[in-house]
């Protein structure tokens, strides 16, 4: 057993560092300040890339039964907070894939080097002990279950995602208009977790997640007026865009199997489209019952759309701070 796994945002302080292992490709993390004098605050990293690489690749190998990998040129690129990315295309046998992370002998006793391959956690290396055994790439079944089961997690434990689609079926005056919703922020959602997912699209998180909490507090204030259906789906598919995004962040981080991106994005948006329809079948028969109830929207609507505000306040002021 190894310690509680991180996120990759944790991973880009001195100290902590991640990589990602798969048979076409690995993809280094560090924390800019123990690149030392290879990065320099504002210079092009394009400048910088063999620099990085001359400090990282020597002794960092792929290799499958003793065979090793053949590594292509590198590139580098910035991630969340300091963190800089190495990234190595790689062409290996089938096989289970032995990671060699010879750069770990350079760091402090302390460091960690958190190990993952296809979103799933592998080992945490460290400078005494740095070579880890990756299993052979999973097959499209097994990937496409295992996203498949993360897209369904991530949208139950998204409790900001979950609170805007509540809010956006509370002042929602029919089942048609209902459905309509639902239907603009799941075409929203998916358009944007692809773009975003495929590297078509960058959008940082730390405009994503507070654009996330203020789309929640923008509907509920709006509920007060009883928008239109046609502009409260219009609204949903919207802001519905940026919750895209909050998607895609959470499935790259996972660490999407190169040689199977496809298959594990088609699966993980079915997980979040599966759990997202499981959702909606509860609420639509409860709040299509209540709303036969005469002080249902003339009180409860507007209380309750009052505490999605405040929710969705908390959330700004968290990730804005």
């Amino acid at each position: 057993m190894f310690p509680l796994w991180i996120p990759l945002a944790d991973a880009h302080r001195p100290g902590l560092s991640y990589a990602r292992v798969s048979s076409t490709e690995l993809d280094v993390t560090l924390a800019a300040p123990e690149l030392g004098a290879a990065v320099r605050p504002g210079e092009d990293l394009a400048a910088s890339r063999l620099l990085i690489a001359d400090m990282v690749l020597p002794g960092t190998t792929l290799s499958v039964n003793g065979v090793p990998c053949e590594l292509g040129d590198p590139s580098v690129r910035r991630v969340e907070g300091d963190g800089i990315e190495l990234s190595v295309p790689a062409e290996c046998p089938v096989g289970p894939i032995t990671y060699t992370a010879g750069f770990l002998a350079r760091m402090e006793p302390g460091h960690r080097h958190y190990v993952e391959s296809e979103g799933a956690p592998v080992a945490v290396l460290d400078p005494s002990s740095f070579t880890a055994t990756v299993a052979a790439t999973r097959q499209p079944l097994e990937v496409a279950g295992r996203f498949g089961l993360l897209g369904v997690e991530h949208i139950w434990t998204g409790y900001d995602h979950l609170l805007f689609l509540f809010a956006l079926l509370l002042a929602a005056p029919s089942l048609r208009a209902m459905l309509l919703i639902v239907t603009g922020f799941t075409v929203a959602h998916s358009i944007t977790l692809s773009a975003a997912a495929l590297g078509l699209v960058h959008i940082s998180p730390a405009w994503v997640e507070p654009a996330i909490a203020a789309s929640i507090v923008f509907v509920g204030v709006e509920n007060f007026w009883r928008p239109p259906p046609g502009r409260r789906t219009a609204v949903t598919f919207g802001l519905g865009l940026i919750h895209g995004f909050g998607f895609a962040s959470m499935l790259t981080d996972l660490g999407l199997p190169r040689a199977q991106l496809v298959t594990a994005l088609v699966s993980f948006n079915g997980g979040v489209e599966l759990g997202q329809g499981a959702i909606v079948l509860l609420l639509l028969p409860i709040l299509l019952r209540l709303r036969r109830w005469p002080s249902w929207e003339r009180r409860f609507v507007p209380v309750l759309s009052g505490l999605v505000v405040i929710a969705g306040a908390v959330w700004f002021m968290q990730r804005v701070g």
